[in-house]
């Protein structure tokens, strides 16, 4: 559980003693995960975290459109994939981690107040969405290119 809990905090704040951590963490564990039967299940779990970029979607807005797209979002959530949802307020650098400040505040659909959904991935974003199908083609694309 400390691995996952590193490899998250690595994600959301990109500072690099936290997978550095992680990383000793799962080969201190690497040779003896066997003896722990149904528990070494965590260490695997653990191992996937480690290996797979940790993926978001932030969506940004205040009205109806946000609501579904964070279910929409949710939706596709799983142990790899996290959905974030800020009002157009939340949206800024203050409020966000650093993989994330760069990027989101200064969409121009965060700018003009527009809601909006944005799929990241370690240092990397997609190009926001305004739609609840467009973000499901764009999770389904992800997944299986996965």
């Amino acid at each position: 559980m400390a691995a996952i809990a590193l490899v998250r905090m690595h994600g959301y704040t990109e500072e690099s003693q936290y997978r550095e951590k992680a990383e000793r963490t799962l080969q201190l564990l690497a040779g003896a995960a066997g003896q722990y039967g149904i528990f070494a299940a965590t260490y695997g779990i653990a191992a996937v975290y480690f290996s797979v970029p940790h993926s978001q979607v932030v969506v940004v807005g205040d009205d109806d459109l946000a609501a579904e797209l964070y279910r929409g979002a949710a939706a596709f959530s799983n142990f790899t994939k996290s959905a974030l949802r800020l009002t157009l307020n939340q949206a800024v650098t203050e409020n966000l981690p650093p993989s994330l400040a760069a990027t989101i505040p200064n969409l121009p659909s965060v700018k003009e107040g527009r809601t909006c959904a944005v799929l990241c991935s370690g240092n990397s974003c997609k190009p926001p969405v305004h739609d609840v199908g467009e973000l499901a083609n764009l999770l389904r694309a992800q997944k299986t290119a996965a």
